[in-house]
């Protein structure tokens, strides 16, 4: 699952690059916000399906904690990519 997450990433980092040199670089920074926006939601929704009382069956749950840690890694990707992003646009204009 994780391969997938890394995949997503590399996708959108190349679009947000293209979309920079193509376009305009705050365009490409606000739509790598927006996917970290996305990612932090569907974290939190794993992390609040595991922690409710009535969380996932255990057949499910390792599927769970395997989705949220990925998420976690996609987060941690995408909020690096929004950092540097941010300085692309400080620097070159």
């Amino acid at each position: 699952m994780i391969f997938f997450y890394e995949i997503l990433f590399v996708a959108a980092a190349m679009v947000a690059v293209f979309i920079g040199e193509q376009w305009n670089r705050t365009v490409a920074l606000v739509f790598l916000l927006v996917w970290l926006g996305v990612v932090e939601l569907g974290y939190a929704s794993f992390n609040a399906r595991l922690a409710a009382g009535v969380g996932p069956a255990e057949d499910d749950r390792r599927w769970f904690q395997d989705a949220r840690d990925g998420l976690r890694h996609l987060r941690l990707l995408f909020a690096l990519a929004v950092a540097v992003a941010l300085v692309w646009r400080l620097v070159a204009g």
